[in-house]
């Protein structure tokens, strides 16, 4: 069965367009790309200031003022590393080492930082179930 592109002779106009463009930002490579530069530039922007989103939280008082700051450390390092491999995965499309070099450190960071956490805060945590 052909689609309705395919019987007004749109077919592969629709393919290509489909293909090449998500949402006016080219490629779905370029919008990735301002997204992890999107990311970065929240991420630094909240460890300067040390408050936003990230910061409101439902912890007990007795650990809200030492988790922020441990956030806030763990901000300081993750917002160059997203904002950079944002910035040269854009600027040099279709190489995959920016993009890999990001990965490759936020994903055993973000790790790090959850077992980090979880055992600073484990008497903390338990009383909050």
């Amino acid at each position: 069965m052909e689609s309705l592109f395919g019987l007004i002779g749109l077919d592969d106009a629709v393919a290509d367009t489909a293909e090449t463009t998500v949402g006016g930002f080219g490629n779905i490579d370029s919008f990735m790309s301002i997204m992890m530069i999107a990311i970065g530039v929240f991420a630094l922007y909240s460890a300067v200031v040390g408050k936003g989103p990230a910061f409101k939280n439902s912890y007990p008082a007795s650990m809200q003022e030492e988790a922020n700051k441990m956030l806030q450390k763990f901000l300081w390092f993750i917002a160059p590393v997203t904002l950079a491999s944002g910035i040269l995965d854009f600027v040099f499309p279709g190489s995959m080492w920016p993009y890999l070099g990001g990965i490759i450190i936020i994903i055993p960071a973000i790790i790090i930082y959850v077992i980090l956490f979880r055992r600073r805060f484990k008497e903390d945590l338990k009383r909050m179930r």
